[in-house]
């Protein structure tokens, strides 16, 4: 896990106590693994990897938000991508920026052999005070486009939007954690700070037997270093993935066939070549 720092943040637990009470979540008092990625690199937790942007993405697929968040003046900011209206916590109203996002719709990448779905998080922070911790990140599919009501904080107890949807990825499940950033490690909004390669399989499970093709992602920041300017902006990697299904043995044949015939059709290029000698 190159290029971060490990610690355990002291006041974050009181600090998650208030937080929680204000939006009425449900509290787990336990220490909190904060993840440095201030100075750049990566780090793999739950079989997820995030790795800071330090290029802008080369190769094929496109990249178009799904979530905005962002509330003037206050430090802990939360919310999650959906078509439906009004909307639950902290995210920006406008349905270009905050949207439902199908599954069929994202590129599957490979990185190191292993596919995953990926995620892009561009945050906005004053130059003076750079830091932004992502203190939760949870991932549903869901079965509708426009659910609302989400029950966070699944570690502790939280339900996604239960029957509607089916677990994808918990950022603490198993341990507390939480990842520290760096707005001027980049140039400014837009140009993304951190990818999130979720793995594929997850999506497979979540979706194995059900009919959730809605990615919804929920995100928390703010503890200890708060939100302080603009909003924060989650992507995905959309693009064809040109799956091209194996043919049948009856279309292998007809091919087969198919093929015997067209050479059967073509003069013989010995022969040609001996006429012209």
């Amino acid at each position: 896990m190159s290029g971060r720092k490990l610690s355990l943040s002291g006041g974050v637990a009181v600090a998650c106590l208030a937080a929680g009470l204000a939006h009425g979540a449900v509290i787990v008092m336990a220490p909190e693994i904060l993840h440095d990625l201030s100075d750049g690199g990566q780090v793999t937790i739950n079989n997820a990897t995030f790795v800071t942007v330090d290029q802008q993405p080369t190769g094929s697929g496109a990249i178009h938000s799904f979530l905005r968040i962002g509330a003037a003046n206050q430090g802990v900011v939360e919310g999650y991508n959906t078509d439906g209206r009004p909307l639950q916590f902290d995210e920006k109203e406008s349905a270009t920026f905050t949207r439902s996002q199908k599954l069929s719709d994202l590129k599957i990448v490979t990185r190191n052999g292993t596919q995953y779905y990926q995620f892009l998080l561009d945050i906005n922070q004053e130059s003076k005070a750079p830091l932004l911790t992502l203190n939760e990140l949870e991932i549903y599919l869901g079965n509708a486009p426009d659910l609302l009501s989400y029950s966070p904080n699944r570690s502790g107890g939280g339900t996604g939007f239960g029957p509607n949807s089916s677990f994808v990825y918990d950022l603490d499940q198993g341990t507390d954690n939480a990842i520290d950033l760096n707005y001027n490690l980049n140039s400014g909004s837009g140009s993304g700070d951190l990818w999130a390669y979720i793995p594929k399989a997850n999506f497979d499970a979540a979706h194995a037997g059900t009919n959730d093709d809605f990615v919804y992602l929920y995100s928390k920041f703010g503890i200890p270093h708060a939100n302080n300017d603009g909003y924060e902006e989650w992507s995905g990697v959309e693009g064809p993935n040109n799956n091209v299904p194996e043919p049948s043995p009856l279309w292998a044949g007809l091919l087969a066939l198919i093929a015997i015939l067209d050479l059967r059709r073509r003069p013989s290029t010995s022969l040609c070549m001996a006429d012209n000698r």
